[in-house]
């Protein structure tokens, strides 16, 4: 709950969904695991960037928002400042999150995601469906994710992708994985964010 989810992000979007997120009370004994890994809770895309974005800043869950001003006859009418909403877990518990998603994009399932030069922090999801009708999840339809923010060490990006029921492999790790390393690889270039390699000589040069 402290990551927004079960709540409305206060993006000013039509259709914007709190996800779905159960009362404690109402939480069985099997909840905490089944939550653990993805069953009896639904986020958005949204409400997952903005929790990752928490954890990549060092803990503050900030508000999400889709532009930087309104801008009307060329003139900004407003500007849309970065609010903070609260803080979610400590600085050295972020810290402690970065080496673990560091960890699965460079020894673990997101090693198709990483970019040279770059540490990349990040997780692959696979998520079955859930079928209404049956109150089940599917055996045969998935989502698959992959969600990271990079550089990890001083991040200017987060990115989610997510393929709705792909064919034939499912695997987050190797369906979206691979996309996320080639947005994240040409969008660092385009903001010019120096890779570990220009870093080195830029000191050496210093």
């Amino acid at each position: 709950q402290k990551f927004g989810f079960g709540e409305k992000p206060g993006v000013r979007l039509p259709g914007v969904s709190p996800g779905l997120l159960g009362k404690r009370e109402s939480w069985t004994d099997y909840s905490l695991a089944s939550v653990s890994f993805g069953h009896e809770i639904a986020v958005t895309p949204l409400q997952m960037v903005a929790a990752l974005s928490a954890i990549a800043n060092g803990g503050t869950l900030m508000e999400p928002h889709i532009t930087k001003a309104l801008i009307r006859d060329g003139k900004i009418v407003e500007q849309i400042k970065p609010k903070k909403i609260r803080r979610v877990i400590s600085k050295k518990t972020s810290r402690q999150m970065m080496e673990i998603l560091k960890f699965v994009v460079k020894d673990g399932t997101g090693k198709n995601a990483a970019v040279e030069g770059f540490d990349v922090a990040g997780k692959t999801g696979t998520a079955q469906k859930y079928i209404t009708k049956t109150k089940s999840y599917s055996k045969t339809e998935f989502v698959s994710s992959f969600i990271g923010y990079a550089p990890a060490d001083a991040p200017r990006l987060v990115i989610l992708v997510m393929i709705d029921n792909p064919k034939g492999v499912h695997w987050g790790s190797i369906v979206a994985a691979p996309v996320f390393r080639e947005i994240a690889k040409k969008s660092l270039r385009y903001l010019n964010v120096p890779s570990s390699k220009e870093r080195v000589f830029i000191l050496d040069r210093a």
